[in-house]
């Protein structure tokens, strides 16, 4: 509204009257409620009284012009916008409840915004988010009834991508909105299932320490199976060497008893020279009637000549 000081307006009023006041006021306030400004993130709509659309194509970016106190103008922002959808319960395929979070990243394009505005929902903006809700709610509750609870951490990549899909492709057919990204931000299950997950991970690693005690005994066992079998071939080694040994003894012996017999056979002065060579250089004693023996040096000598 046009501020004027109280000594201004009265001299103007003086000038032209209080009917002349009026009619300024009146066309300044005219002029401000007959133009809006559609800024470059959003589109707009007109509607008559707020009924009728009076705009069948969406208005952009810069200044516009309405009949004031008669027309209502709708906008619908049509840059990227975030949803985010947190607490959301959905049950999988083993009939486990798991809350989720889901972040939607949409774009809504110029050909849509017509139709969301005056035709999904009430007239204007104000159901856009509650529009949604329901497609995106529907489509995370069909992808994880896919999955098995224990197997959610692992494929959470494959039910983020099955639930882009599904979602995409479902705003684009009922609404014509782009979306741009699904994110599955938070995972959270329920406090028995924790503890379930606890326990079993608990069960396996006692399992798993088991498994490695056996396993430490087995190889401690086969060790010492290892060392006796080691053992005992040894000493089948050691035997069997024994054993040679003293057959090559015995074999010696036996021959130098045959190479000597053959010798005292074919020579008989070999006896004399065989004593003589194994003489220690003692005489032998004898006990009784005892004459001492006497050794004939002189055969053994011309004998080893």
């Amino acid at each position: 509204m046009l501020n004027l000081p109280s000594k201004d307006l009265r001299g103007f009023s003086g000038r032209f009257g209080m009917g002349g006041v009026l009619a300024v006021v009146v066309i300044i306030v005219l002029l401000y409620g007959s133009v809006f400004v559609v800024s470059p993130s959003e589109e707009a709509g007109t509607r008559w009284m707020g009924g009728t659309p009076m705009t069948s194509t969406p208005l952009t970016t810069g200044v516009h012009f309405k009949v004031p106190f008669f027309e209502t103008v709708d906008r619908l922002q049509t840059s990227r916008s975030i949803y985010t959808l947190n607490g959301l319960d959905v049950y999988t395929n083993d009939n486990q409840k798991v809350t989720i979070d889901v972040s939607l990243i949409y774009q809504i394009p110029s050909s849509a915004v017509m139709n969301l505005l005056y035709h999904v929902g009430r007239a204007g903006a104000v159901d856009i988010e509650s529009t949604i809700l329901p497609v995106v709610r529907d489509r995370a509750l069909a992808a994880f009834a896919q999955y098995n609870t224990l197997t959610i951490s692992d494929q959470r990549a494959q039910i983020t991508a099955q639930m882009r899909k599904d979602i995409s492709e479902a705003l684009h057919r009922l609404f014509n909105v782009d979306v741009v990204d699904v994110q599955l931000v938070g995972i959270h299950y329920s406090p028995v299932f924790d503890q379930s997950i606890e326990e079993a991970v608990r069960a396996k690693n006692l399992a798993v320490q088991a498994e490695n005690t056996v396993a430490q005994k087995k190889y401690e066992g086969e060790q010492k199976t290892v060392t006796a079998l080691a053992e005992a071939t040894a000493a089948v080694e050691r035997a069997n060497g024994e054993a040679q040994a003293t057959v090559l003894q015995a074999q010696a012996q036996a021959k130098a008893i045959e190479t000597v017999g053959e010798a005292l056979k074919n020579n008989p002065e070999y006896a004399h020279f065989y004593g003589l060579q194994h003489w220690n250089g003692i005489l032998p004693q004898v006990v009784g009637a005892g004459s001492i023996p006497m050794i004939d040096l002189g055969k053994g000598q011309d004998a080893a000549k």
